[in-house]
Order: structure tokens, then sequence, then C-alpha cells
């Protein structure tokens, strides 16, 4: 193992950790595959359902009917394009990011709770190397 695969390996431990003891808990029942749906919608804005299919890895009906169970919640809308009516986009709504928040974010009470014990440098720390690693991640295109 890479020195950097160790690395990866024990922030990806860290980091589910981190998850198992500040999660929210959440008020409407999502899959996997609809969770993961919604965060990309919210992710990278209004797509259109093969866009979905081909982040989920799935076919195209196959997300077509998650995204109509989701619709149904109310957690995201479609709406035809202006510029082309044949094109139909997934937008989120209200609620959808209420979802995405509750499923996939952190008890924001909790983690400022244990913040407020750290020390200034401490959370500095914590959050410049946070954002290090998230403009790595959301930059690097080749990985």
């Amino acid at each position: 193992m890479t020195p950097s695969e160790g690395l990866a390996e024990r922030i990806s431990w860290l980091f589910s950790s981190i998850y198992f003891h500040c999660h929210p808990s959440f008020n409407i029942e999502l899959s996997h595959q609809a969770v993961r749906a919604l965060q990309y919608v919210h992710m990278t804005g209004p797509v259109t359902v093969q866009q979905v299919a081909t982040h989920l890895q799935c076919a195209q009906n196959t997300a077509s009917e998650i995204l109509r169970r989701l619709q149904h919640k109310g957690l995201i809308c479609k709406v035809r394009r202006m510029d082309d009516e044949r094109v139909v986009e997934v937008h989120m709504t209200e609620a959808g990011y209420e979802a995405v928040r509750q499923h996939t974010g952190l008890d924001v009470e909790r983690l400022a709770c244990v913040l407020e014990s750290l020390q200034s440098d401490q959370r500095e720390r914590i959050e410049t190397g946070l954002t290090l690693l998230f403009n790595a991640v959301r930059g690097n295109k080749k990985c």
C-alpha cells in the first residue's frame, strides 16, 4: 500500500466515523440510490434523467423511476427547458434541499458543540485542512 493509499484509508475511516457520530435524524425515508440521485441534482444543478442514469450507473428507466418517486415526495420537480421543450430538466425543491441536508450532512448543532470544546487554532486547522481537501477533490478531473 502506498503512503497516499494509507492516508486515503484513514481519511475514509475518519469521515465515516465523524458521520456516524454526528449524523442528523431525517423525516423522509429514502433509498441509498434516491439519496445519491438527489445529491447529484443538488451538487450539479438542473440535470436530465440521462445524466442521473449515467451518474448512478443504471438504466435510464431505473433513474426515471427513482426520480418519479422523488418527485412524488415533493423533493424534485421536472421542468421543460425553455430553449428546447423536448428536454426535461430535474430541479431541486426546498424540501429536496432539506432532505439532502438531513441524509448527507452532519448535525450542525452537535458538531458546533464539539467544535466549541476545541481551541481556536484547532478549529482553524480543521477548517483549513477540510477546505484544502475539498478543493483538491473538486478540482481533480483525473481521479
